[in-house]
Parts: structure tokens; C-alpha cells; sequence
């Protein structure tokens, strides 16, 4: 990076003072998801512990296989149920003091540094697009989506309306993500990193990209044009034969007609 972009990037004091100083702000998850999350768990282990208890009573021998899928059911449900607590607490919490995005994803406790933070609207995959505009989804409340990413590894996170406990805290949440990225630049900093190859080999896949879409459009104009030169040839045959079978029955009519004459 060059001196010149490094002056561009350089972060000032003005544009910190605009975040908030010494604090976190914490973002839970929506209370419905909570609760069904922890009915299904008590469910299933109450049914895991109704089936083991139905083995030990009836002084059964079942495999050391089968008993490690019940103990294995069990603690699935026991981490998945104390994970609801967790949750509740935040699903996303912006750390200002720490200064780092912390994220609640599978059961672990995920990190992105500001300074490697990008935020941006996302949205929904292709089923749930198609859901929504379909009729069945005209009623449906509509899922906002919101990415959080750290711009120096491959994978990125999405959250949603739906997963937050409300729509002003989402509607927060993507305020203040893209107020910290904005003022990081962490996104801006990392296309400037690339190096000339790969952007050169995006600009030059954009242009393929476009070159192929023109030929596309070419030839299946060109397709067209042939097609409906094709129909008119076929068209102008027809009517040729038509003429000629109408000559060729007025020739044979008016020879039937000279030899009944003679």
C-alpha cells in the first residue's frame, strides 16, 4: 500500500469520537426462538430419559452402541439448552471497549477485530425469496438481513430480524455495524491490499462477463432474424406451389375444354 493510501485509510480522532467509548452494546435473541429451542430440547431428552429408564427397568441388555446414542442425545440437549441462556444474554454484541464484534454462532463465541470488520444488507436465500413472493408469503413479515464480516477470512456471518429479539434492535444493530466499518474502512484497506493481478483478473472477468452477455444478445438476435427469414422463405414456397397448382389446373381445365369442343 502506498504512503498516499495509507494517509487515505489513516483513521482520525474526529471519526472515533463518533462511536460510543467503554461499552458494549448487546443484542439478544428473539425471545420465541428461545423459548422453542428449549421446549424441544426438554422434550427430546425427557423422551431419551423415559427410554432409558424403560431399559433399566426392564432388565434389558442393550449394546454399548445404544447407550451411547442415548448419552450422546442427552448432551446434545443439555448444550444446546444451557446455549439458549447464552443467547439470551446477546447474539450480537458490539464491544466498543475491546473494540471487536462478538458473535454467538454454533455453540461457540466468535471475534472480528473493528479494524477487520465490514458490514453490509444481505439477503435471503433462493427458497425463501421464492417463498416470499409467492402468494403464500404475501402475508408473511418480511426478514430483514444484515452480514457481519471479517474481510480477512472466507467465510462471513448473516444475522436477521428474525434472530434478534426485536426489529429496533436489528434495525440498531445494522446502524452501528455499518457506522464502526464505515469509520475502519476495513473493506476499502483490504481491496487496496490486493494485489494489481487479482483486480486486473476481476476487471477482466467483468469484462468477459459483459462480452459474453453481448454475444448472447447477437445471436439470438441474429437467431431471430434467421427465423423469420426462414418462415418467409417457406411462406413465399408456399405460395409459389399454390400459384402453380392454380396455372396447372387452369391449363388441364381448358384442354379438357378445347376437346369437347372437337
Amino acid at each position: 500500500m502506498s504512503e498516499k493510501e495509507e494517509k487515505e485509510f489513516e483513521i482520525s480522532q474526529e471519526e472515533l469520537d463518533k462511536l460510543p467509548k467503554d461499552t458494549v452494546h448487546c443484542f439478544p435473541a428473539s425471545k420465541s426462538q428461545i423459548l422453542k429451542r428449549r421446549i424441544i430440547t426438554l422434550a427430546i431428552a425427557t423422551l431419551d430419559c423415559a427410554a432409558v429408564g424403560y431399559l433399566l427397568v426392564g432388565k434389558t441388555q442393550p449394546s454399548p452402541l445404544l447407550w451411547g446414542v442415548f448419552g450422546a442425545i442427552l448432551a446434545i440437549c443439555l448444550v444446546v439448552f444451557i446455549h439458549t441462556f447464552v443467547i439470551a444474554k446477546y447474539r450480537v454484541a458490539l464491544d466498543y471497549k475491546n473494540k471487536e464484534v462478538a458473535l454467538r454462532y454454533m455453540f461457540s463465541k466468535i471475534t472480528i477485530p473493528f479494524d477487520s470488520f465490514d458490514a453490509r444488507d444481505g439477503e435471503a436465500d433462493r427458497a425463501m425469496q421464492l417463498l416470499q413472493n409467492s402468494t403464500l408469503g404475501a402475508n408473511m413479515e418480511r426478514v430483514h438481513y444484515l452480514v457481519l464480516d471479517n474481510v480477512y477470512e472466507e467465510v462471513c456471518y448473516q444475522t436477521s430480524s428474525k434472530d434478534l429479539a426485536s426489529q429496533e434492535d436489528f434495525d440498531l444493530l445494522a446502524k452501528e455495524a455499518k457506522q464502526i466499518a464505515s469509520v475502519f474502512k476495513a473493506k476499502e484497506q483490504y481491496d487496496a491490499l490486493k494485489p494489481d493481478g487479482d483486480k486486473d483478473a476481476e476487471e477482466q472477468s467483468s469484462a468477459d462477463d459483459l462480452t459474453s452477455l453481448v454475444k448472447g444478445v447477437i445471436k439470438e438476435d441474429k437467431n431471430d432474424k434467421a427465423d423469420k427469414a426462414n418462415q418467409a422463405v417457406a411462406e413465399a414456397k408456399e405460395a409459389i406451389a399454390e400459384e402453380t397448382e392454380a396455372v396447372s389446373d387452369a391449363v388441364t381445365s381448358s384442354s379438357s375444354e378445347e376437346k369437347s369442343e372437337e
